[in-house]
């Protein structure tokens, strides 16, 4: 004998506590005649009779009387599943698990989740920096922000912001050269890289129909953008970083943009994205950080 699945047991609960086939099948959004084959198909299945049948109401039999016990228990503890689900849904609070690059947790990420958690003290956050594409259900997060230009078609991408890409020198390592170099002289500059991947992807610049691309073997290529901004700074190469990385350093004169009229292109995205699984029902305590994200102003450069 194959064994009752839940539905059976909700189907007949609804069956043993109207005693009508006529008001539970107005309850299921079910015809009258579509349950009655339900109930028939249960019966068979268990090998005996549940309901005794008149023309005006149904009772139950001694074996419809024990399965309604059972079947009222279904019904009680899907109920409560169903308000744990819709409390959990509409909480504010909870967990938030979040996955982030490393250069974009640090410089720009993370202090928004402390001042987020401070407004809100009934959230936990688990923040995992990695440069690694994300599996939303493999890896169990909630929420991924990715840098990318175009995100995963699997999930759903709120855009963040708008990320550009700028060359970017050391004023020391600059002052070793006896001019200011024009895009022809770049070639004279080492260059350090910043790459997801394993090879590089030699850094493109464009102004119009003029192109450029940076040949030289770099002296240096990291996937943590944190060690290709320091090598920068450090006055050992030139590197195209993002903005999102470069205010402070170019406010404070320690870094400079190369030819800031040129458009840099290193194949890294251009756009900071949201991810998150599908659904029409996105629990509140995601929904919330996702509007307090999406609403941080992006300072402009300054140089």
């Amino acid at each position: 004998m194959k064994n009752l699945d839940a539905n059976a047991l909700i189907v007949f609960h609804h069956v043993a506590r109207t005693a009508s086939l006529s008001k539970a099948a107005q309850e299921l959004g079910l015809s009258r005649s579509a349950l009655s084959h339900r109930i028939k198909a249960i019966e068979l299945q268990l090998g005996c009779p549940l309901l005794v049948r008149t023309t005006r109401s149904v009772t139950l039999t001694e074996a419809g009387h024990r399965l309604a016990g059972h079947a009222a228990h279904m019904a009680q503890t899907l109920q409560q599943a169903n308000l744990l689900g819709q409390g959990l849904n509409q909480d504010a609070g909870g967990l938030l698990r979040i996955s982030a690059p490393p250069g974009l947790g640090a410089m720009w990420l993370k202090p928004l989740i402390m001042s987020y958690m401070r407004s809100n003290p009934r959230i936990n956050v688990d923040l995992r920096l990695s440069e690694q594409s994300v599996d939303m259900l493999r890896d169990a997060a909630d929420l991924a922000i990715r840098v990318t230009s175009r995100p995963p078609d699997n999930v759903v991408a709120k855009k963040l912001f708008a990320v550009s890409w700028h060359l970017c020198v050391a004023p020391q390592l600059l002052a070793r050269l006896p001019q200011q170099p024009d895009a022809a002289g770049l070639a004279h500059l080492p260059l350090a890289g910043f790459s997801r991947l394993q090879r590089f992807r030699a850094p493109q610049l464009s102004r119009g129909a003029e192109q450029i691309q940076l040949l030289q073997e770099p002296v240096l290529v990291s996937n943590d953008l944190g060690l290709v901004k320091e090598t920068v700074v450090a006055g050992l190469g030139m590197a195209v970083l993002p903005d999102y990385c470069i205010r402070q350093e170019l406010a404070a004169g320690q870094l400079l943009r190369l030819l800031p009229d040129w458009t840099a292109d290193a194949a890294n995205g251009d756009i900071a994205y949201a991810l998150h699984l599908p659904g029409r029902m996105v629990p509140l305590r995601i929904r919330r950080l996702l509007e307090f994200l999406s609403s941080q102003p992006v300072l402009p450069l300054v140089q």
